[in-house]
């Protein structure tokens, strides 16, 4: 066993470590300049990608699922929270660029940064493991500071994503290469080799066939089945709200400061839980990661849970950021635990904006996996991680609060099963349409559908799921805590 020490800087890894796991002395970006601590490393091979790289024993790896314009692997680091992150925080996607030759390097990254001149990018060049080097853009937008790096063997080309970990975690170098330390480590430990499989031989369904996937036909009955009981119940309540945009015009907004990094849901903007009775999430339901963990409400469909499935809420600091000028701003999202392939709503109604993976050019948004944004007026919401898009939600599409946007999933990285859903106000746009900065909102009244008046409770005594206020035919909850039981 070898201990080898990694610089921070550029200065690369002297030693090559070949066994699949040894215990290293690794610099640890969540420390202080000087600490260090213990973590087991291990070697991960990919034959299609032509990769070998030194990774904590503890990260998660998630390859692709579909067939992008590039085909790799995301790494995910569980210590996310310890840096100001969510739980399994990306770190990294290490990706083949099988389209791309070496002379197209330099025009690509000048079109990336045009395309993104509005921002506070900088083209930046990177030492990579074996002697190469990475080109490309950083200050890109996204769920975390992101990074682009193209890297040139011989006649093949790579494309590697980063994102990096929490200012406070940050080293010097930071400040020219756009990176922390924990991505310095990784590139200085990338090897490069000639793929011994072919991207063709892993028969991916391509990326805009996997994007509008039709789900099993049982699990559409199911879906029709929830979505006609949906109708009928808002046909006896206050009926469907408006369909497309309503929040149109500033003078029918309660006054919002835009100078605020976050402020309360007005009055006048519609939101509703994004599920209905096909989700059958609680209901003797496996999940990959977390078992038989949520079969808490056996023969109760329609149910889910403020942050559950391990997710996230605000005030538990997995989801970040409520200032940010370049980046997406997500701390009062939620993650809501949901059936596979059960169907999803937006949280409000109007416009779609984006609708698919952020997969083409960069890949700073890609682990919100297949999402949806509806705008309504100045506020937008995302709704992500779907498995696949509803038919005819396509950019500049009218939604309804009953309109189906897609079906529930967990693309985007290693987790169950769960929408991930937030809104939030003034958002700028990228060149191809995803949010950046702006104002998150935090709910004040969500509706319901199918929410009763009583509560029995789960498996293990816990209630609570009662809507909270009655008004015009409408439902509403208004009471948001850790663990809440609500229903679509």
């Amino acid at each position: 066993m070898k201990r080898v020490a990694l610089i921070l800087l550029s200065v690369l890894m002297a030693v090559a470590v070949r066994a699949a796991d040894i215990s290293l002395e690794l610099r640890d970006s969540s420390k202080g300049p000087g600490e260090r601590s213990r973590s087991r490393l291990r070697t991960l091979s990919n034959e299609v990608v032509g990769t070998a790289v030194e990774i904590p024993s503890t990260w998660r790896v998630h390859e692709d699922p579909v067939l992008f314009n590039t085909y790799g692997f995301a790494l995910f680091d569980p210590e996310g929270p310890k840096v100001g992150g969510h739980e399994r925080s990306p770190v990294a996607r290490i990706a083949l660029a099988y389209q791309i030759r070496p002379e197209q390097v330099e025009a690509l990254i000048a079109d990336l940064l045009q395309k993104n001149s509005a921002l506070p990018v900088r083209r930046v060049e990177v030492a990579v493991g074996g002697g190469l080097k990475g080109l490309g853009v950083t200050g890109l937008p996204g769920t975390d500071p992101y990074t682009l790096l193209y890297v040139a063997d011989g006649d093949r080309v790579y494309r590697i994503g980063l994102w990096t970990a929490s200012a406070e975690s940050m080293q010097p170098g930071f400040l020219e290469s756009g990176l922390d330390a924990r991505a310095l480590n990784l590139l200085a430990s990338l090897r490069f080799e000639e793929p011994s499989r072919s991207v063709e031989s892993l028969r991916l369904t391509p990326v805009g066939e996997a994007m509008y996937a039709r789900p099993p036909a049982e699990q559409m009955a199911l879906n029709a089945q929830a979505h006609d009981e949906r109708t009928n119940e808002l046909a006896g309540l206050a009926g469907e709200a408006p369909i497309g945009e309503t929040e149109v015009a500033a003078a029918r907004l309660t006054p919002v400061n835009n100078a605020a990094c976050e402020f309360a849901q007005p009055w006048s903007l519609n939101w509703q839980t994004v599920w209905d009775s096909s989700n059958r999430f609680y209901t003797n339901y496996t999940t990959t990661y977390s078992g038989t963990y949520y079969n808490l409400r056996p023969n109760q469909y329609g149910w889910s849970a403020m942050s559950g499935n391990y997710g996230s809420w605000w005030g538990q600091n997995f989801h970040i950021r409520k200032c940010n000028t370049g980046m997406i701003n997500q701390y009062y999202a939620n993650d809501w635990p949901v059936h596979f392939n059960g169907n999803v709503y937006s949280a409000t109604n109007g416009k779609v904006e984006w609708a698919g993976w952020d997969y083409y050019d960069s890949e700073g948004y890609m682990t919100l996996g297949n999402y949806v944004v509806v705008r309504n007026g100045s506020y937008r919401a995302v709704m992500a991680h779907l498995t696949s898009i509803a038919p005819g939600i396509t950019w500049g599409a009218s939604v309804g609060l009953n309109t189906i946007i897609g079906y529930a999933g967990r693309t985007g990285g290693p987790w169950d099963e769960h929408v991930h859903s937030r809104i939030a106000y003034g958002e700028s746009l990228t060149y191809n349409g995803q949010p950046y900065g702006g104002s998150i909102v935090w709910p004040t009244y969500i509706r319901c559908v199918s929410c009763p008046a009583n509560d029995p409770g789960d498996a293990r005594g816990n209630g609570d799921g009662q809507y909270d206020y009655y008004y015009n035919g409408i439902k509403y909850y208004t009471r948001f805590y850790h663990g809440r039981w609500m229903r679509g």
